[in-house]
């Protein structure tokens, strides 16, 4: 996710930043999905789980302001 977010800010333009962030919002959602996956299976203790889903739920609502708001692209 933070790789997709600092490679849309730097290519300086608002719309690419935009689409990055869309791609982070995209990994974020896979690595929840991902983290219940691997609950189900046993891979993942269910406290773990929830502690992840808590941290992946803060970054998707980082992100999804990002989105409504985005700063003003780079000079």
């Amino acid at each position: 996710m933070e790789a997709n977010i600092v490679e849309g800010y730097a290519l300086g333009t608002t719309p690419q930043f935009l689409r990055h962030l869309r791609i982070a919002m995209g990994s974020a959602a896979e690595a929840e999905s991902l983290a219940r996956l691997a609950t189900e299976l046993g891979y993942l203790q269910a406290e773990s789980a929830r502690e992840l889903e808590a941290l992946l739920g803060g970054a998707m609502r980082a992100i999804h302001g990002l989105l409504r708001s985005p700063p003003a692209a780079k000079a």
